[in-house]
């Protein structure tokens, strides 16, 4: 993309943003090659927990998710190849690592459309038997063609399902079903998104039950940042025996884009004494929204307020005005719709390196503070990524301070902390330069 057409999407002969920049930052990306935060967005890590074969133990499930976008392909006569290599690691709380394995996969495709996609993606999935207990895991994701790295870690619980009357797995977010003839295969929804668009989603889980127990009822509940119930779901299921599985159709409830936890409870009555009754539950958290936002954007207000850097308070007032959310979620994406540079393709790159360059900036600038809104946040996403840092801890006759070149802009800011507790306040602000920045 040129610099000139992206000039033209600048509205009404006045610079909101310099929006070259972005594409800079774009070029940039490709030659830092160490950055596991921004490598690792869009690769999606999750973990579930069910009763293992084995007495006494829990099975941990282990899928990683990586786009083909993420993968350095490289052309081999008539076809592209990619490869990475996926690791996992189980440490106890002692800190002693109990399982790992680690894999090299290779894709060759024949479709080069298809190797810069975020629609397809190669998923794996790693499984091993724990015993009871709180667990650490690391897992880690290595392209090997340009040595990109994304490192996850987890906190993973594994319950002792033997010894309830009534337990339940872990829930999973279904993205696929394949159904034939031999056997039912599932394949998660590792982001945890459901999209408003959608009519319904579908839901896997098991129930571990004793003989005394024949039948459950299933209550759904999803529940808001505050902890109040916005949503109920009731089903009754018959038990089969000490392991049922659950694949739940639940129509998508009316929820405002926003993150909630669903909690799954069971409640059953033995059949001997109908007095007698056993609950338990289960809960994963998700997120509704509107298939058109980018991933790392959770909360449409909050998305609206970290507008500051490319948008006048007009606007932004515009945006809050809206009556309800998803009013305001409309004219956030009608803001963004007339700045796309490229509205011919279904996604929007510059909404999506925005809000890229603010996840960037709250993973490694906040403190006291949102990174967004620190000076080394307002930064690197008016300006992007620099090409040079030249870093200076602590000496004894200076303060640690840090200077970042941008050489193709002929700029360079120096960040001072004076606190000494990471607080860098950048130096020398101009008004000529900042315009409209509060």
């Amino acid at each position: 993309m040129t610099y000139k057409r992206i000039r033209s999407i600048i509205l009404a002969g006045r610079t909101i943003l310099a929006i070259g920049m972005l594409t800079n930052y774009l070029s940039a990306q490709i030659d830092n090659q160490n950055k596991p935060q921004e490598y690792a967005s869009e690769i999606f890590a999750e973990t579930f927990a069910f009763k293992s074969d084995s007495s006494g133990k829990g099975r941990l499930d282990v899928y990683i998710q990586v786009p083909y976008s993420k993968i350095n392909f490289v052309k081999e006569e008539e076809q592209y190849v990619g490869s990475i290599e996926i690791s996992a690691t189980a440490i106890t709380q002692e800190k002693q690592e109990i399982w790992q394995i680690s894999r090299i996969v290779e894709l060759r495709l024949e479709d080069f459309s298809k190797t810069t996609s975020h629609r397809f993606s190669s998923i794996k999935r790693f499984s091993t038997d724990l015993l009871p207990g709180k667990y650490e895991l690391v897992i880690q994701v290595k392209d090997n063609e340009s040595k990109k790295t994304a490192t996850f870690r987890k906190s993973v619980m594994i319950k002792d399902f033997s010894t309830d009357t009534l337990a339940l797995s872990d829930l999973m977010l279904v993205h696929r079903m394949d159904v034939d003839s031999m056997q039912k295969k599932i394949v998660p929804n590792l982001t945890g998104i459901l999209l408003k668009e959608a009519d319904d989603f579908y839901l896997f889980f098991e129930i571990y039950s004793k003989p005394q127990i024949d039948s459950v009822q299933l209550l759904c509940t999803f529940i808001n940042n505050k902890k109040e119930a916005v949503e109920k779901r009731v089903k009754s299921e018959a038990l089969t025996g000490n392991l049922t599985q659950i694949t739940w159709k639940i129509d998508t409830p009316p929820l405002a884009s926003d993150q909630y936890v669903f909690l799954i409870e069971a409640t059953g009555y033995s059949k001997t004494d109908p007095a007698v009754k056993v609950h338990t539950s289960s809960s994963r958290p998700c997120l509704v929204r509107m298939k058109d936002l980018p991933l790392v954007v959770t909360n449409i207000d909050k998305a609206t307020d970290q507008l500051q850097y490319f948008a006048d308070g007009s606007e932004i007032k515009y945006i809050k005005e809206g009556a309800t959310q998803e009013e305001r979620q409309r004219r956030f994406l009608e803001f963004w719709a007339k700045r796309n540079p490229d509205p011919k393709t279904p996604r929007n790159e510059l909404m999506e390196e925005y809000y890229s360059r603010i996840a960037y900036a709250n993973n490694n600038f906040s403190q006291y503070t949102e990174g967004w809104r620190t000076d080394r946040g307002m930064i690197l996403i008016r300006f992007g990524m620099p090409q040079s840092i030249d870093r200076h801890p602590f000496s004894t006759n200076n303060k640690p301070y840090e200077i970042w070149y941008y050489y193709d802009q002929n700029r360079k800011f120096i960040f001072i902390d004076e606190s000494g507790f990471g607080n860098y306040r950048l130096q020398y602000l101009g008004s000529s330069l900042w315009g409209r920045i509060n």
